[in-house]
Order: structure tokens, then sequence, then C-alpha cells
């Protein structure tokens, strides 16, 4: 099942490492407070380091 939306995440600590993906976007791999697994692909230019 794949599903699109427009989330804000918020970090605390340091971001995700970043995979190349394809069409200029990036994947990020992240886990919630349940141990939950969520990958999302983000556009590379929003995805910043600052």
């Amino acid at each position: 099942m794949s599903a699109k939306s427009e989330v804000t995440i918020k970090f605390s600590g340091s971001l995700p490492t970043a995979t190349p993906a394809a069409n200029k976007k990036v994947e990020i791999e992240f886990t919630d407070q349940n141990g939950i697994v969520f990958t999302a692909q983000v556009n590379a230019k929003s995805f910043s380091f600052g």
C-alpha cells in the first residue's frame, strides 16, 4: 500500500542519513517512538542541513 501526503517532521538530535534516489530526490528512513520505521522520499533541495 502506498500513500502520498505532505507532512512536517521535527527531529531532535541529528538529521537522519539521506540516500540518493531517482528524480533528484533523497530517501530518508526514520523510526518513531513506537519502533515503526518510515521511509520518505524528499526533494533534494528541501532536505537541508542548516
